[in-house]
């Protein structure tokens, strides 16, 4: 599988190389346009090696120098990346990370960093994967709708299924959705996607008739979740009830309740991957199976925001929540109808879009893969240029 695996990576280099020529050949003619100016900077970033710390024969450490390893690369229209940190064949442990809205090719740099902030905190013989396999919603109307989870779920459900070939037997998969990638993520396990633990940040819901964990997957797998303080695209619920409301999900702490504990604090919608916080903590944790020292809360988002301003729910939040509510709820039905009958729905309306996307996602699993990477990094992507938190 190692092999496969390594096939791909050079596949990928080989194609990023060749956008690298065209892209070029276009700036030295002067017929470039703004768009291939700024994919020529990205892509020659892809090819880039990085530095990682290995030990060499002797169990010395040494500073090696690899290509990054792209499972899949797209470099069409705003492009799509999965990049594969660590040693995906042998590794322990498996994270599997989905981003939510406003990402692209030109922002997967900060997408990759979280993914090596999470393989960093989860430990040694962790792989991080960085998936954004699907057409990331690029502003507030288009993630409003469900249309990108519903085309993007049966290609994370079939990339999972790959991972599931190519790691070793007794690997264990977290996957992970931030955002709208948990819509992604969720619409996944409603497919059937069956990965070993499920993590969902900042969620604005998966569907109306999804209200407990049971409703996506079945016991044994859990789901865990996080709602930071004033995390409005959580509270908004555009997408269904919330994650974090769900009877038996298992609701993590995002910041530390030790006196003495120096973890920095999360608030807001952008901060559950910030480097020495109980949230990235709590998710490193998760990935690799320390669950019993996982922290959890019960608070509840009326106390949440009064924490985080010093006051009640605040009215310009409050206002703003129960605006993009109502948008919603106009634009799906706010009947509940019985799960069986949503599912049936859902499941239709999948196969539609799928339908209708098959020629052009054809063509996207076609594409090949960059080499190598493993990246050690320590600022916070989210305060680093790499694309939306989200």
């Amino acid at each position: 599988m190692a092999d496969q695996l390594e096939a791909r990576f050079r596949a990928g280099h080989r194609k990023l190389v060749a956008a690298r020529d065209r892209l070029q050949s276009a700036v030295d003619s002067g017929t470039a346009t703004d768009h291939e100016r700024t994919r020529l900077a990205t892509v020659q970033e892809l090819l880039t090696p990085v530095s990682t710390a290995e030990l060499d024969a002797s169990g010395n450490v040494v500073e090696v120098r690899r290509y990054r390893q792209f499972y899949d690369v797209d470099l069409e229209g705003q492009g799509q990346a999965v990049e594969v940190l660590g040693d995906l064949s042998r590794a322990r442990d498996v994270a599997v990370l989905v981003p939510g809205m406003g990402n692209n090719l030109e922002t997967f740099r900060g997408q990759s960093d979280r993914g090596g902030l999470i393989r960093h905190e989860s430990g040694p013989g962790t792989a991080a994967v960085v998936w954004l396999g699907y057409e990331s919603p690029q502003g507030i109307p288009a993630a409003m709708s469900k249309e990108a989870a519903l085309a993007g779920a049966p290609r994370l459900a079939q990339f999972l299924s790959e991972v599931d070939a190519e790691k070793s037997p007794g690997a264990n998969v977290t996957l992970i959705g931030h955002s709208y990638g948990s819509e992604v993520v969720g619409q996944a396990l409603l497919q059937g996607a069956r990965p070993g633990r499920v993590v969902l940040t900042g969620s604005p819901g998966i569907a109306k008739y999804v209200d407990e964990a049971s409703d996506l997957v079945p016991p044994p797998t859990r789901v865990y979740v996080e709602r930071a303080p004033g995390d409005y695209v959580s509270y908004t619920q555009w997408h269904g009830p919330d994650p974090a409301t769900f009877p038996d999900a298992i609701r993590m702490a995002t910041n530390s309740q030790l006196a003495n504990d120096e973890a920095v604090s999360v608030h807001w919608h952008n901060e559950y991957y910030r480097p020495n916080s109980e949230a990235l903590r709590n998710i490193g944790r998760v990935v690799r199976g320390d669950l019993a020292n996982i922290t959890t809360t019960g608070t509840s988002r009326h106390q949440e925001t009064k924490l985080l301003l010093g006051a009640s729910w605040g009215d310009g939040l409050k206002n703003i929540a129960g605006a993009a509510s109502k948008v919603y709820d106009g634009v799906v039905s706010v009947s509940r109808p019985s799960r069986e009958a949503a599912r049936r729905a859902a499941g239709e309306t999948a196969r539609g879009a799928g339908e209708a996307r098959g020629a052009g996602e054809a063509a996207r699993h076609a594409a090949g893969q960059d080499g190598a990477r493993i990246r050690s990094r320590s600022s916070d992507p989210t305060r680093r240029r790499g694309g939306p938190a989200r």
